[in-house]
């Protein structure tokens, strides 16, 4: 009963909590959180205008911080120590420009990692999706055969839907698993940029 219950919730709540700002609903975005497929760095920075298009991999200062605290695979703590150290190296008339494109090479990383753990999710609501629609089948069929009946045949078929059934749901489950921590790697993301931008914005004007 708990997982069909289960099942009933992430059919009928995953339509809503998919539809992008102005766009049509995802089936396959599983997440609580709204699908935003792209971070803008003004969301988070103050400082002076980030460049557009900017060759910020052509600057070996920049592309080495860049390198230093923009994989998610590197603590936050150490990226934002990282970050302040390369920050109090830069001298005080060249932060104005050296902040922001470090800044919006950063941003750019981020976005790149995020658009894989988009993907990544998914395609993971969409096997979750399958999965629940299969598990919904195989009661359907295990409901339509009596428990009790004495038929053979009938107790056969039965063990086999059980057997099946439950393969299915461990499957949903273990997607389900899967996805309750990987929905949080964008919110992890986001979270990156705005601790990263307070670092570089606190040091524009020191």
């Amino acid at each position: 009963m708990r997982i069909l219950i289960a099942l009933a919730l992430m059919m009928a709540a995953t339509p809503a909590l998919a539809a992008p700002p102005g766009g049509q609903p995802n089936p396959d975005w599983p997440c609580r959180q709204r699908l935003v497929p792209t971070l803008t760095g003004a969301t988070y920075w103050n400082g002076p205008a980030l460049p557009d298009h900017v060759d910020w991999r052509a600057d070996k200062r920049v592309a080495a911080v860049v390198r230093d605290v923009a994989p998610r695979t590197v603590p936050v703590e150490d990226g934002e120590k990282a970050l302040t150290r390369f920050a109090d190296t830069v001298a005080k008339g060249q932060r104005a420009a050296v902040y922001p494109k470090v800044f919006a090479g950063i941003v750019e990383e981020v976005n790149s990692q995020r658009g894989d753990v988009i993907t990544r999710i998914q395609e993971l609501g969409h096997r979750q999706r399958e999965m629940g629609e299969l598990v919904s089948k195989a009661t359907n069929e295990l409901q339509a055969i009596p428990a009790e009946t004495t038929d053979p045949d009938k107790q056969q078929q039965r063990a086999e839907i059980v057997q099946r059934r439950g393969y299915l749901i461990r499957n949903f489950e273990e997607v389900e698993r899967t996805l309750r921590y990987t929905c949080e790697v964008p919110v992890d993301l986001e979270a990156r940029l705005g601790t990263y931008a307070r670092v570089l914005g606190d040091r524009l004007g020191s």
